[in-house]
């Protein structure tokens, strides 16, 4: 060999034994990140208005692992945008695993719709926390009693019934949508910021129909002000047994929408590996599972690698259903 060769080789084997101990630092540091963590107060941001079931479950997530770390766990909330207003707070922040973003089902629709600057590679999902479904949801005194009672007097009316619900394009507008496919009619979808917005809207007759988690609107079910006229669950809920499943009464439509929290790309794997272990604790402790069943929330399990594959399978259904909805192009 050449002295020019073996002095590529030698600057190449440099190269390798750099990139070797570049490896071993960061993972180092990642270790130790880890074992200290958190360092300091620990924001959670919520994209949901104060009261939401969203802004009740970040709530809870910050009580709860403040008890497990020892630590504050701060919400704050970031309304607006779909969930760019958040997202764009915890871009802005360190990867370090003191910010938080909550999550749900309908953030997939937000970077389906692609308004938003940041997609699924910007973001590491932490595995899902509770699930519910979307409901249709009426007035106590309205005429509407059940969801073939919605259905025929939308089809004789479509211009004098309105239905709302929780944002332009996401999870609710989807399961409405699967709907209209299913019941084979039209309808003009009135978004609000929130689904206790929507159930303030229908309790005010401003809109006559809203598709709305249960949470939404719990405290008005339990009252009677509102009725569910049917559940987008696969089954029967436990917490609403008197209420038919869509596909009890004819409507094959079964969706339920996921909460979570993520943290931004780039956050060291022991630090999420420390959340996760933490999230799953706190998971099995009886103070969250009275949470959840005082809040009527289903558990879901998943591991890390399936949420991020779960969340890429769902941006790609949800960017189809926007095309076929005429919402996106």
């Amino acid at each position: 060999m050449s002295n020019n060769g073996a002095a590529v080789m030698t600057r190449i084997a440099s190269v390798g034994i750099l990139a070797a101990i570049v490896t071993v630092v960061v993972r180092m540091l990642g270790a130790d990140a880890a074992a200290s963590y958190p360092t300091s107060t620990v924001r959670l941001i919520c994209w949901s208005s104060a009261g939401a079931p969203l802004d009740v479950m970040m709530r809870q997530v910050g009580k709860q692992l403040g008890d497990v770390f020892g630590r504050t766990f701060v919400v704050e909330n970031r309304p607006g945008a779909e969930g760019a207003v958040a997202m764009s707070a915890v871009i802005a922040a360190p990867a370090d695993g003191h910010t938080l973003l909550s999550t749900t089902s309908s953030m997939s629709f937000a970077m389906a719709l692609g308004d938003s600057k940041y997609g699924p590679d910007d973001f590491i999902v932490l595995p899902a926390l509770q699930a519910e479904p979307s409901a249709v949801a009426g007035r106590a005194d309205s005429r509407i009693k059940s969801l073939p009672d919605f259905i025929d007097a939308i089809r004789a009316s479509p211009d004098r019934l309105s239905v709302g619900g929780f944002s332009s394009a996401g999870f609710h507008q989807y399961v409405f949508y699967r709907l209209q496919q299913e019941g084979r009619f039209k309808s003009i979808w009135v978004p609000f910021k929130g689904g206790q917005d929507a159930a303030l809207a229908l309790l005010g007759g401003h809109i006559d129909v809203a598709i709305i988690t249960p949470s939404s609107a719990l405290s008005q079910i339990q009252s009677g002000d509102i009725r569910l006229l049917g559940v987008s669950a696969a089954q029967r809920s436990a917490f609403f047994p008197q209420v038919p499943t869509f596909k009890e009464q004819g409507y094959d439509v079964a969706e339920s929408i996921w909460r979570s929290v993520m943290v931004k790309a780039g956050t060291p794997p022991p630090v999420i590996d420390t959340l996760v272990a933490a999230i799953e604790e706190m998971k099995r402790s009886e103070r969250w599972k009275a949470f959840s069943r005082q809040n009527m929330q289903s558990d879901v399990t998943t591991s890390l690698a399936a949420m991020q594959k779960q969340v890429r399978d769902e941006i790609a259904a949800d960017r189809a259903f926007l095309q076929a909805a005429g919402i996106k192009k």
